[in-house]
């Protein structure tokens, strides 16, 4: 899987768990949850941060794999395997 496939899915899965601390945090708000208050805030925070850590590592990802792909680009004079 090449580094802006992975890291596209990655971003998914952070915009989703970022998706799920809001529905709690809603939920929250307009008193829908049986949990405790406090324990919400909890895992609504964990959540949160979650989310949006594993969307900067997608984007470091998604950075590192464009700059890798500029590094790989041979030179026509550079490139030993060349036919000259």
């Amino acid at each position: 899987m090449n580094g802006s496939t992975r890291s596209g899915l990655l971003a998914l899965a952070g915009g989703y768990v970022l998706y799920l601390a809001w529905e709690m945090f809603a939920d929250l708000r307009d008193g829908k949850t049986e949990m405790a208050p406090r324990l919400a805030m909890v895992f609504i925070t964990f959540f949160a941060l979650a989310g949006i850590a594993v969307i900067v590592y997608a984007a470091r990802v998604w950075f590192k794999s464009r700059k890798d792909g500029e590094n790989d680009e041979p030179d026509g004079d550079d490139n030993p395997n060349s036919l000259k």
